[in-house]
């Protein structure tokens, strides 16, 4: 794991997204998938790698009341980043026989626990997180958004239900994973591979970021005034996030221009996503 300060976010260079927008993101994107529950999929199809539509669910349910726990102030157990694999196979374990329409009604209940616990803090406190790391409330309830964004695409995906995603849910969730993306690097795959990407998300004003690596680390800057990047990145919002939680590889977006890449290295943007552990 990288040695970046243990409080995330100490050094964050470029504007986070706020506790309340990030909040908002949330709790739209959980109603939304409550309501997809409720829709009727089968919970025996196979959803991701091994986990079935009821699989997903439980997770779903289990992490939101663990994140609830956590913007509480109750310290996560997974003790190491390597660790939330463990975590997700416990919190499958304690879930239950319940069914969809159950399982929803636990996330709903879930959420309103985490809201309300954000909603008892100003100023977008740090809160306990994984490994011991501490981070803004605004990143763990885009953390959470992502949560529901991403796994109720793999529920809607294996049951052919329609999925429409915000473009500002899905900036929402980049935005607010700035923070803690360092934590997720590979750094013996970075290794070796230093680099400079400049990327911008479609769709507002300075939803933008630069990323460096080098030395097997990740900084994460604001735009400003510096070394060229080798790398520029123009981006659907929902693309990025598919590519990131590794539902897509990279060239399907880029051949469709969902993603876009230029400048003086622009095929780094194939091998950018390799980097990182899955969120």
């Amino acid at each position: 794991m990288n040695t970046h300060a243990r409080t995330v976010g100490e050094r964050q260079a470029i504007a986070h997204v706020g506790q309340a927008r990030a909040a908002r993101a949330a709790a739209g994107a959980a109603g939304q998938l409550a309501a997809l529950l409720r829709a009727g999929p089968d919970p025996g199809l196979t959803a991701v790698g091994r986990w079935t539509v009821r699989d997903v669910a439980a997770h779903i349910a289990g992490g939101a009341e663990l994140y609830a726990q956590i913007a509480r102030g109750t310290p996560s157990p997974a003790s190491t980043i390597e660790g939330i694999t463990a975590l997700n196979d416990q919190i499958l374990s304690t879930v239950g026989e319940q069914d969809l329409p159950a399982l929803a009604g636990r996330v709903e209940a879930a959420v309103v626990g985490l809201l309300a616990a954000a909603d008892g803090h100003q100023g977008d406190p740090g809160v306990p997180w994984h490994a011991g790391l501490r981070l803004p409330m605004s990143t763990l309830l885009a953390a959470a958004c992502g949560e529901y964004l991403v796994h109720g695409y793999d529920i809607a995906r294996a049951a052919r239900l329609p999925w429409p995603v915000s473009a500002d849910w899905a900036r929402t969730v980049f935005l607010g994973l700035l923070p803690v993306l360092p934590h997720y690097l590979l750094a013996e795959r970075a290794r070796g591979r230093p680099a400079r990407y400049d990327i911008r998300l479609r769709g507002e004003h300075g939803a933008r970021a630069v990323f460096t690596i080098a030395d097997g680390e990740l900084a994460i800057e604001a735009p400003q005034a510096g070394p060229p990047a080798d790398c520029y990145l123009s981006a659907d919002p929902w693309a990025v996030l598919l590519v990131l939680y590794s539902r897509s590889g990279p060239l399907k977006p880029g051949l469709t221009g969902r993603i876009v890449a230029w400048g003086r290295r622009p095929w780094l943007a194939l091998t950018l996503p390799i980097l990182f552990r899955n969120p």
